[in-house]
């Protein structure tokens, strides 16, 4: 794919999340004209303080008001905002539309937990599809050449092929250790690793604990 058809690509996928965020906050607005206005003063204001220069919208920004309530603000929806923003920032965890479709549809289709695919993918990539590491991982969750392969992917770096694979894989760990503390253990280490420590973390890798902590922690956040 050329570099000018990727980027149409993402800038329609941030066009995508604009226009959502948009319908879902006019979606409860009342008819009240000067109502209607303040409303959209704050939410274009809001769009500008997540907006990065590159053109993509970072989700993360969109705390400006802190743990303020809106619905003081005199708005008559502020109150509406409130809940409608936080849904947002719940529903678009990842920032990225097709990341968190990818993860639904794997979810759904292996069983998984989809806050359990998430945080391994946090602690993976942070949400990077091209993400490649020292080792040869590749894509968001950070698959190896060969786990790759037995599992039919074609391109690791597609986020679908790769979200699909990677949960497929961590539904056959779960399946195995019928334990999610060593299921993510053996995620990072291998099953072989955490089959010889006898289900003994302490006798794993520290960075395998390390791991395994972090992700956890996201898991239960």
């Amino acid at each position: 794919m050329s570099q000018n058809s990727s980027s149409n690509i993402n800038g329609m996928q941030n066009y995508l999340q604009l226009m959502m965020m948009q319908q879902m906050f006019k979606s409860g607005m009342s008819e009240d004209s000067d109502s209607s206005q303040a409303f959209n003063l704050a939410f274009e204001s809001m769009l500008d303080a997540a907006s990065q220069n590159n053109g993509t919208l970072d989700l993360s920004k969109l705390n400006m008001f802190g743990n303020a309530d809106l619905s003081k603000l005199g708005y008559g929806n502020g109150l509406l905002m409130n809940n409608t923003l936080d849904y947002v920032k719940n529903k678009v965890t990842t920032g990225n539309i097709s990341i968190n479709e990818a993860v639904d549809s794997a979810a759904q289709k292996y069983g998984v937990d989809k806050n359990l695919i998430l945080s391994v993918i946090k602690q993976e990539s942070d949400f990077n599809p091209n993400a490649t590491s020292n080792a040869g991982a590749e894509g968001l969750m950070q698959l190896m050449p060969s786990t790759a392969s037995e599992l039919g992917v074609t391109n690791p770096y597609d986020i679908e092929q790769n979200v699909d694979a990677g949960t497929k894989y961590l539904k056959e760990l779960l399946n195995t250790f019928g334990n999610t503390r060593l299921a993510v253990a053996a995620y990072n280490a291998g099953p072989n690793a955490v089959k010889h420590s006898g289900g003994n973390m302490s006798e794993l890798p520290s960075e395998t604990q390390n791991y395994v902590t972090k992700v956890l922690g996201y898991y239960n956040t």
